[in-house]
């Protein structure tokens, strides 16, 4: 798999809102998440990331298919999601360097998966209120194939890679 990691000094994500679901304390709210209602893959690793035994949480999501017919590519179809996450101390997130060192460790994992599949790892400025800003990983996961389908379920092995490589970290920091 193809991962970048970045830093990014441009644009926002947004902790909190009315659109947004504690799933930490609310893991029934996961139902109102239409993406995660009709992607298996998406609706576990939201579960996962937010459940007891991690040090994570997310708070934003989305999912879409396209067709891209780039330079060389043989399969034009790509399936990918964003998922928005933070520590679940909230303290962590306004230094910049530990979501960075997650962001390098979770790309280590995620290399060794097939190269249909791509993954961006952002670390981006996040504002938590008007007055508090910090920081977000914002974990981007692509797949490409033949056919819409096929790029589909590339993708919900990728984002099954993806939970456990979050997990992982998430397991060795507590240690």
């Amino acid at each position: 798999m193809r991962v970048t990691v970045k830093v990014d000094s441009e644009g926002y994500c947004v902790v909190g809102g009315s659109d947004q679901y504690d799933l930490r304390t609310r893991p029934q709210d996961i139902e109102q998440i239409e993406p995660a209602r009709r992607y298996p893959a998406l609706r576990n690793f939201l579960a996962y990331v937010n459940s007891g035994e991690s040090l994570f949480i997310t708070f934003g999501c989305k999912v879409w298919s396209e067709v891209d017919v780039e330079e060389g590519a043989t399969e034009a179809w790509v399936f990918g999601s964003r998922v928005d996450i933070i520590f679940l101390h909230q303290a962590d997130n306004f230094v910049q360097a530990p979501l960075e060192d997650v962001s390098r460790w979770i790309a280590e994992l995620l290399e060794r998966e097939s190269g249909a599949l791509w993954a961006d790892l952002r670390v981006t400025p996040a504002k938590f209120s008007p007055e508090q800003e910090g920081y977000c990983l914002r974990l981007s996961l692509c797949a490409r194939g033949a056919t819409s389908g096929q790029a589909e379920i590339r993708w919900g092995l990728g984002m099954t890679h993806a939970q456990q490589a979050v997990l992982f970290v998430a397991r060795a920091l507590r240690q």
